[in-house]
Parts: structure tokens; C-alpha cells; sequence
């Protein structure tokens, strides 16, 4: 269905550009101002709307014939009225695809699938994920599903498959839903040297009108040493939200406290402990070991990402139970598995490794205690000895009132 905006483009274009029935549009013709939806057709000339009830009876050329006007005059009015000769049958189908989008969802919902990422993002309906969380691929040549074309695109052609991918991924974003997209560097087309994917799309997610909240840098202890410049040994992730997050949610994330004694010296709290009891605030800089051969989540995919970076982003911007989060590269399931662990509802997608994420998620249940990292043994005793009985007198009860309902 051609949106509102299109109608306007549409019209703003139709004085100078040739139309599509071949006809360009007289300079000297009129054109109205495009009609804001939901407008009445009271607005039309009466010369308009007679053109408007012939176009309906009869066709483009049987009107042309009768007042004289070109067929892209008069289908630069039909788009500003919402009366094209195709009007009813692009709703339709419109209202058919949403129906085909909902039972999409309803069919791979707690599931992950063996698609395409543009065809599986196309069957989700609009606004209706709260939470994306990927690591998406870098370009650099990753033999995925022991395909060597997988992960080697052409620079432009892989940039604006990626800008696609994007651009429904914010379709399927819900008010107050974020994007957490975990980015490495793919290669520069001009001199091989790494091109920071996170400084590549940052300008084109704002584009999207999505708000920027951070830019994580997931430190790593292990890589590769090169030769004439420093090793390499973080990568980013960006986070962006649909206006603001719709939850934030720290606690689960904290760190644990450095000084979990210390003491605040001055002002109303001073000599009480001034640190929190769950542990430090989150920061932007995440200290996670990457998945080496020895890691005891190792699956055997050649680009996996720690559950603990999925985890940090599902427990700060989602609640379980109600909140959709999806992974377009889903890969070896490592968002799913912390999804069925934490209680969210989850989909994803990937045209390989099918049968790795079905034995890995096979394995995976639920957690039944929720824990939180920023809470140490040190931590715990100090605040218990900080602990002060509390005594709440007991309100007298008259037994005998309570008799009748026994």
C-alpha cells in the first residue's frame, strides 16, 4: 500500500516528471495542495470531483476525453484523493498482509527458523517486537554454513542489504522499543584496513528517526596481534530506541562494587554506607570473555557472541512474559537460549546452523532464580551488619469479632 507521504511526493514531483501512463504533465496545469489523510473531498473544486466521479464509472482515457485533462493530471488527483481506479484492491491487500503478518508471528513465535532475514523481517508485523538484539554480519569472508559467498558481498551491494535489513527492523520496533545491534568492523573497499561498522550505520540509524541511547564497548581479552597497529580487543554495540525505552531495567546488570564499605563523609548521610546494595550502575564498557575454543558454551559457529551480552540487553529492556525479542541472525540460537532462560517470548531466523540451535535449545530450561552479578559475598556482609532490628507493634485483635466468620 502506497503510504500518505508517497501521495505527497507523488503530487510534489508530478509538474516535472513525466508520469507512469507516459504523459508528463502540463507546466501550466494546476496542482492543488495534496489533501492531508482523513481530509473530506469537500475540499475538491466541483470541476475535481466530477473528475473523480467519471474516473470511478469509467477509465483514464474515457476521462481524459471528457475534460480534457492528462491521465497523469488526472491520477496526480486521484493519489491526493484516495480514489485511484486500484483504491479498494490495495486495501485489501493490505489488510490481507497484516492478517498474513499476525499468523506469521503466531506460527514462529518461541521458535527459530531456516529464512532469509529480508523475508522472515517482512512476515513480522509492524511495532509489534520490543526488543532486536543481533550480532549482524561483518562482510570479511566467514565461511557461514560452509558457504564462502556467505559473508562476502560486494562493499555497496552489502551496505544496502544491511540498510534494508535496518530499515524493517525499525518497522517491526514497538513504541519504546530498542535495537541492539553488536558491530565489529567489515573491510574497507578501498584499502582492505577495518572500516567500525558502529561509525559506518550510525548515521543512517538516525536517519531512521531512531533516538541513540549508548554505544557499549565489549571489551575482550583474547584476538588476534597484527602487525603496525594495536590489537584489536573490543567491539561495539549500538543502542537505539523507538523515542524513549518503554523499560530500563539496571538492577539485573549492576556490577559488583568496588568498596562496598565506603562511607559517604559529609552532607545528611555521612558515615553511612553510600553504595548501593545491588552493586555499581551499569556502565557502557563490558568486560565479557569472548567464545574461544575452550568456552563451555562453544558450538562450533565461526562467529558466536557470549549469552552474557544477549543477557545484559533482555534484562535491561524487556519484562518476561509479554515482551517480543528477536534475532534476524540468529546463528548458532544464543539469544533464544537466553530468552527460554529468563522467561521472554522470542523468535529468529537463519538460513544455516538449523540443526545446531534445535540441540542447543533442546538442552536449555528455565531459570527458577533470577541472580544479580553486582551482589558479592562482601557486599552482603557488610550490609548485614549494617542490619538493625525493626519492631512493628502487632494491632490488638478482639477474638470474639472474629468468631462469626470461622
Amino acid at each position: 500500500m502506497e503510504s500518505h507521504q508517497e501521495h505527497v511526493r507523488m503530487t510534489s514531483m508530478a509538474a516535472t516528471v513525466p508520469t507512469r501512463f507516459g504523459s508528463p504533465v502540463a507546466s501550466d496545469a494546476p496542482i492543488a495542495a495534496p489533501l492531508r489523510h482523513g481530509d473530506s473531498l469537500s475540499t475538491l473544486s466541483d470541476e475535481e470531483a466530477d473528475v473523480l466521479q467519471h474516473l470511478q464509472a469509467t477509465s483514464y482515457d474515457a476521462t481524459q476525453e471528457k475534460f480534457g485533462w492528462s491521465r497523469g493530471r488526472i491520477y496526480n488527483l486521484a493519489c491526493r484523493a484516495g480514489a485511484r481506479k486500484t483504491e479498494a484492491r490495495i486495501q485489501e491487500r493490505a489488510a490481507a498482509r497484516k492478517q498474513r503478518q499476525r499468523e506469521y508471528l503466531a506460527e514462529v513465535i518461541n521458535s527459530t527458523t531456516k529464512a532469509d532475514v529480508l523475508d522472515f523481517l517482512d512476515g513480522l508485523p509492524d511495532e509489534s517486537v520490543q526488543l532486536h538484539a543481533t550480532s549482524i554480519p561483518y562482510n570479511v569472508g566467514k565461511p557461514y554454513g560452509g558457504s564462502p559467498g556467505a559473508d562476502n558481498y560486494r562493499f555497496h551491494r552489502y551496505l544496502g542489504w544491511l540498510l534494508m535489513v535496518l530499515s524493517e527492523m525499525e518497522r517491526t520496533l514497538a513504541p519504546g522499543g530498542v535495537l541492539f545491534l553488536q558491530v565489529g568492523s567489515t573491510l574497507n573497499p578501498h584499502t582492505g584496513k577495518p572500516y567500525p561498522l558502529d561509525i559506518l550505520l550510525y548515521p543512517y540509524l538516525q536517519e531512521m528517526q531512531l533516538s541513540y541511547q549508548n554505544r557499549v564497548v565489549w571489551e575482550t581479552p583474547h584476538g588476534l596481534t597484527p602487525k603496525r597497529r594495536l590489537a584489536e580487543r573490543s567491539e561495539t554495540a549500538l543502542i537505539f530506541s523507538k523515542g524513549e525505552p518503554a523499560v530500563f531495567h539496571p538492577t539485573p546488570v549492576r556490577t559488583p562494587t568496588l568498596q562496598p564499605n565506603k562511607r559517604a563523609f559529609r552532607g545528611p548521610r555521612k558515615g553511612q554506607i553510600s553504595s548501593h546494595w545491588a552493586g555499581s550502575w551499569p556502565s557502557n564498557v563490558w568486560r565479557i570473555p569472548n567464545v574461544g575454543n575452550d568456552h563451555p558454551e562453544r558450538t562450533g559457529h565461526p562467529a558466536q557472541f557470549p549469552e552474557e551480552i544477549v543477557r545484559r540487553a533482555v534484562m535491561l529492556y524487556t519484562l518476561p512474559g509479554t515482551h517480543l525479542v528477536v534475532d534476524a541472525f540468529v546463528g548458532s540460537g544464543t539469544t533464544a537460549a537466553v530468552c527460554k532462560k529468563t522467561g521472554r517470548p522470542f523468535s529468529g531466523c537463519d538460513l544455516f546452523y538449523e540443526d545446531m540451535r534445535a540441540e542447543r535449545l533442546a538442552s536449555v530450561t528455565p531459570e527458577l532464580v533470577s541472580m544479580l552479578p553486582g551482589v558479592t559475598d562482601q557486599s552482603v556482609a557488610v550490609w548485614a551488619a549494617e542490619a538493625r532490628p525493626c519492631h512493628v507493634p502487632v494491632p490488638h485483635v478482639d477474638n470474639q469479632l472474629l468468631l462469626p466468620n470461622l
